[in-house]
C-alpha cells in the first residue's frame, strides 16, 4: 500500500514538473496590463478578448513566413508575398524586395501575435496577425498597404478580409510595388 502511494505521489511531482517546464516554453502571452497589448487592442477592437502573446522573431524565412527564437514557423494570415524559397520554383518577382523588407522590419524584433479563428496551416506553421513592438499598424496591413502583398483569404481567418481588400485596391491603384509599372522599382 505504501509503495503504490509513494509511485503516485513520484509520479504526481513528475507531471508537475514537467508542466512547470513545458509553460515555459513557446511565446509568452501578453497581460492585460501590457501598454502596447492595451493599444492595438483598442486600434483593432476586434481583439477585445482575443489572447495576444509575444515572441522574437529570430529570422525571416520570406515575405509572409518567419521563426520565432522557440523554433515555431509563423505565416502572416491573410497576406501572400511573392515566392522566393519555394522548392522547384524561381523566384517570383518583386519577391526579393518584399523578403527583404520583412526581414529588415521583424528580424531580432519584438512582436505581438494573435490567431484568427484557425490555429495552423497544414504545414504546421502557426498562423498569426504581427505587430512589431511600439507599431501602430498591424504589420501584414502594411505589406499589403505598402505593395510588398497581395490578400490571400483562407476560411476561417477572415477577420481583417475587408481592410486588407481595400488597402490592396489603394496600392494598385498608387502602383506601389507590386503593382508599379516597372517591376524594379
Amino acid at each position: 500500500m505504501m509503495l503504490r502511494k509513494e509511485k503516485c505521489v513520484l509520479l504526481i511531482a513528475v507531471l508537475l514538473a514537467a508542466v512547470i517546464v513545458l509553460s515555459g516554453c513557446g511565446s509568452a502571452s501578453a497581460g492585460a496590463d501590457d501598454p502596447f497589448a492595451q493599444s492595438i487592442r483598442s486600434r483593432y477592437p476586434e481583439l477585445k478578448d482575443r489572447k495576444i502573446t509575444f515572441t522574437e522573431v529570430k529570422r525571416v524565412v520570406d515575405g509572409d513566413t518567419f521563426e520565432t527564437k522557440e523554433g515555431d514557423k509563423v505565416r502572416l494570415i491573410g497576406v501572400n508575398t511573392p515566392e522566393t524559397v519555394k522548392p522547384n520554383s524561381p523566384v517570383e518577382k518583386y519577391g526579393k524586395e518584399a523578403s527583404d523588407f520583412t526581414k529588415g522590419k521583424l528580424t531580432k524584433k519584438k512582436v505581438y501575435m494573435f490567431a484568427d479563428a484557425g490555429d495552423k496551416d497544414k504545414y504546421g506553421r502557426l498562423l498569426r496577425y504581427v505587430w512589431v513592438d511600439g507599431e501602430p499598424v498591424m504589420f501584414n496591413e502594411v505589406l499589403v498597404r505598402d505593395g510588398y502583398a497581395n490578400t490571400m483569404t483562407v476560411p476561417p481567418n477572415v477577420m481583417f478580409q475587408k481592410r486588407f481588400l481595400q488597402l490592396e485596391r489603394e496600392a494598385r491603384a498608387a502602383k506601389k510595388g507590386l503593382w508599379a509599372d516597372d517591376k524594379s522599382k
